[in-house]
């Protein structure tokens, strides 16, 4: 009968990943990832506390000292290592980038394969399909979580894509509110890429609806007039409801062919 012994350098391997999928482990390890003495060792080191499974495939490493339930994972790395090619995108790219007010417990990822959400003991992880005309890696950047990298959407295309789909980040006011940060902040903007993103979303009531935003917050982030006529030229030639405005329940964005919810039309009244 073979033993399985762990490699010498697990300890190293988990010190420096402390998320893995099987297969990076079984490279470390000299081994295909299909080998049974990888189900071995993985075996091993879950029994003896060295890890914990996240999900199918996907293993966190448990730092000494620690027991394997106490603490969290980090869930943006962890997240990231669910499917091959996964890039953080929507409130969840927006709060990488820094400009959320309250952090959720569910992750937003564009992947491949089946859109849906499956839980694990440490966050949700939402799979959400790639919007048209976008290429997989276009507008997509890494930050470093743990010294590991994490795909992620560009901050200009997060805006895009969120008002695209204003829904996933909570709705218009839950936009908003984090809107606010980046006006705080005064955050520097690549309008060229903006506009980019934007053009090949065709989708003109959110144009309509970003190009307001920018309107309304031109001074404080050094929007050009240029940038705004890009965006009128995008908008809506008719008014149109937008982000998630009601007949009878909602207000014109004057000069932009949308009409939005009164509440976010009127938070900008006692400016």
């Amino acid at each position: 009968m073979t033993s399985y012994f762990p490699a010498p350098s697990s300890s190293a391997f988990f010190a420096a990943t402390p998320v893995f999928r099987r297969a990076e482990f079984a490279k470390a390890c000299g081994r295909r990832p299909g080998d049974r003495a990888v189900t071995e060792l993985l075996k091993y080191h879950l029994r003896v506390g060295n890890v914990r499974r996240i999900a199918r495939g996907v293993f966190a490493s448990v730092p000494k000292g620690t027991r394997p339930g106490v603490g969290t994972v980090d869930r943006f790395l962890a997240a990231s290592r669910l499917r091959i090619g996964a890039v953080v995108a929507y409130r969840s790219a927006l709060e990488l980038h820094g400009y959320t007010i309250t952090p959720t417990e569910e992750v937003q990822l564009i992947a491949r394969g089946e859109p849906g959400v499956i839980e694990t003991a440490d966050f949700a992880c939402r799979f959400i399909s790639a919007p048209g005309n976008h290429s997989p890696n276009e507008g997509v950047t890494t930050i470093d979580r743990q010294h590991l990298p994490v795909n992620v959407t560009t901050f200009e295309r997060t805006l895009v894509d969120l008002f695209d789909r204003y829904d996933l980040a909570g709705g218009a006011e839950d936009l908003f509110q984090c809107l606010d940060l980046v006006v705080e902040r005064e955050a520097p903007l690549d309008f060229d890429a903006l506009i980019g993103f934007a053009k090949r979303r065709r989708n003109a009531a959110a144009a309509g609806s970003l190009g307001y935003w920018l309107d309304r917050e031109r001074h404080r982030l050094a929007v050009t007039d240029a940038a705004l006529e890009d965006f009128r030229f995008l908008a809506p030639r008719h008014p149109r409801y937008a982000l998630g405005a009601m007949p009878g329940h909602g207000l014109a964005a004057t000069g932009w062919g949308v009409i939005l919810p009164r509440d976010i039309i009127e938070r900008y009244f006692d400016d």
